[in-house]
């Protein structure tokens, strides 16, 4: 319970400060026109709201219903085109008395500046923390695959040469590639072997809770942490032993260890261990197969994979930042394409704020709000630019519209086409939710 309660403070908060900085985008845009902005709200104030005070010509304030936020700007909806050039009707400053370019660019202000936070975010990240990569070269032992990757014809220790017939660099990269990608080409105990990835395949993938963790470079078995009370710490098994024999069954790696232990549930087993260079035994009862360990991931084991920190100055920070920006939006674009894709089931992964929250740790971790903060900024800018009437791609839509044809579109089809494109959005975001219930349930 508590660790929703944190997850879900943490995403109250990065909503809001996406909504605050989109909205501001469109208020400093309207302020440097010279266009008056009414009012200024975090979330919605139907009936009443939580906080409001008046500066200047603007109100600010907090509403109670936390489904966005808005900026009433002083003329935006146009007049019917017999009107537009009345005094009464075209005040300097109200919106639809400025140019086509001034009205575009004050509409578009709320995306470009979810664009900027996003660059802002990730450049500071990489200027603080650089950025720490594992080279595909130094992934000696190959992959350790889930269930997932096996479907999609993976095996563990696999070594992967190219995806598309072109090589990774970087073993970070290697999940995504994939995911975009048609054949990978493998090194299976030196047969080399091309397979492709059809819709059928990815859809292995998409039904996976996380993306990117099918795939993993395959590891020796080394223990982390062991559970206090458990089998494994009554036994005197501890931190940074090595699992060498199950049984007298020869283990290389973590995945064989895994199986191993698998077939001796409710069993006690022989354990030979490597301690600081020792060979010692340990006998272990598997209650459930279960041995009391974490095991080592491969980040803990920077002495067997030599991993590349690059740090960054302000400069190369802030270009890198933009380029990881554009990386994300690319992966979000990609993934919007599947979803129309039945048979990938790319479908499945949407979610509401009720997955949003779950992608937050239980924890709370500021460099992770901020890296998904960072990202749901460019979801929000992507997801505004979609022509759709009520978003601000659909009034930027109408704008371009008239800059073609040098003619208002009339005050009645704006008004109908923004309450259609309400009614749209607001059907899509119950469906969204309701989907996300029944995955509780069905998923």
């Amino acid at each position: 319970m508590t660790s929703l309660f944190i997850r879900s403070i943490q995403l109250f908060l990065s909503i809001s400060i996406l909504i605050v900085i989109h909205e501001l985008g469109h208020f400093l845009f309207a302020k440097i026109f010279k266009v008056r902005v009414e009012r200024f709200f975090l979330f919605f104030d139907p009936w009443f709201s939580l906080l409001k005070k008046k500066i200047g010509e603007t109100t600010y304030g907090i509403g109670w219903l936390p489904l966005g936020g808005y900026v009433k700007i002083s003329g935006m909806m146009m007049e019917d085109n017999d009107n537009i050039d009345s005094e009464n009707n075209n005040k300097n400053f109200e919106f639809r008395s400025k140019s086509a370019i001034k009205r575009l660019l004050i509409i578009s202000g709320g995306i470009f500046f979810n664009i900027l936070l996003s660059v802002i975010i990730f450049s500071s990240l990489l200027l603080k923390y650089g950025e720490i990569n594992l080279p595909t070269k130094n992934v000696k032992f190959g992959i350790e695959v889930d269930s997932f990757g096996k479907k999609i014809g993976l095996e563990n220790g696999d070594l992967i040469l190219f995806i598309n017939g072109e090589f990774i660099p970087y073993f970070n990269d290697i999940p995504k590639a994939i995911l975009l990608g048609n054949t990978i080409t493998i090194d299976r105990m030196g047969k080399i072997i091309n397979l492709s990835l059809s819709d059928e395949k990815k859809r292995f993938l998409f039904e996976r809770k996380e993306l990117s963790s099918f795939i993993k470079p395959r590891i020796p078995s080394i223990v982390n942490y062991v559970i206090k009370n458990s089998e494994a710490d009554k036994s005197g098994i501890k931190r940074n032993d090595e699992i060498l024999e199950v049984n007298s069954e020869f283990i290389l790696f973590s995945d064989q260890l895994k199986d191993t232990l698998s077939k001796y549930k409710n069993k006690t087993v022989s354990l030979s261990i490597s301690r600081n260079g020792d060979l010692i035994q340990k006998k272990v009862f598997l209650k459930k197969g279960f041995l009391g360990v974490y095991l080592k991931n491969f980040m803990d084991m920077d002495k067997i994979f030599l991993f590349e920190k690059k740090n960054f100055s302000i400069i190369e920070s802030f270009t890198n930042g933009v380029k990881k920006t554009w990386e994300v939006l690319k992966n979000q674009i990609f993934f919007l394409k599947n979803v129309f894709h039945i048979k990938t089931k790319a479908y499945k992964q949407v979610g509401s704020f009720f997955s949003m929250a779950k992608e937050f740790p239980s924890q709370w971790n500021w460099d992770i709000f901020w890296y998904l903060t960072a990202t749901l900024s460019i979801w929000l800018s992507f997801l505004n630019l979609f022509p759709i009437p009520s978003l601000d791609g659909g009034y930027m839509f109408f704008i371009l519209i008239e800059m073609i044809t040098k003619k208002r579109i009339k005050k009645i089809i704006l008004e109908r086409c923004t309450f259609i494109g309400f009614l749209m959005i607001s059907l899509i975001m119950i469906m969204v939710i309701v989907w996300d219930i029944l995955k509780v349930f069905f998923y």
